[in-house]
């Protein structure tokens, strides 16, 4: 049986605290591995990481989040 494996990147962009930006890693990382504390290796090998975002595409999140909460940015 032929293993079609291959790597896969998921990108998610966020308009958020860095508080909430780590929440919602851990959380991703608790969907991937949901008992972190077993004996490895993991079933699906997987990482994550976090990076603030840069440039204009940005603007668009930040846009999006005033329009939706009444253009209160504060959270």
């Amino acid at each position: 049986m032929a293993d079609d494996r291959t790597r896969w990147d998921l990108h998610v962009e966020m308009y958020a605290t860095e508080e909430q930006a780590r929440e919602i890693k851990e959380q991703v990382q608790r969907l991937l591995c949901p008992d972190p504390g077993h004996r490895p290796p993991c079933a699906i090998p997987w990482s994550t990481s976090l990076h603030e975002a840069e440039g204009e595409d940005t603007a668009d999140l930040e846009q999006q989040y005033l329009i939706e909460h009444g253009g209160d940015s504060r959270g």
